[in-house]
């Protein structure tokens, strides 16, 4: 029988997984927020299968927000380069 936190946490290693390979085929992306999630999604699981639900669901969202972190990454890092350089005066 499955659980919520077996198909929370599936869906949510397949997605970073699928993420982090695309972006891996294109350049050389960093491994650890990907490893901190799939190391999350473990520990949630197991987590909410021995009883601690509302721990387990919280685990489970922070991973999310993560993964929505490495999502937007991307976007954030372009985003920084096209800032305008603030010169500083000198006294």
């Amino acid at each position: 029988m499955f659980t919520i936190f077996d198909v929370y946490s599936l869906v949510l290693l397949l997605a970073s997984m699928t993420l982090f390979v695309r972006r891996y085929l294109k350049a050389n992306p960093p491994v650890y927020p990907y490893l901190i999630i799939a190391c999350t999604c473990l520990v949630a699981n197991w987590l909410g299968e021995a009883g601690g639900g509302l721990f387990a669901m919280a685990l489970l969202v922070a991973a999310s927000f993560s993964f929505l972190g490495c999502l937007l990454y991307p976007s954030w890092r372009t985003m920084s380069r096209n800032k305008p350089q603030q010169t500083t005066k000198e006294a």
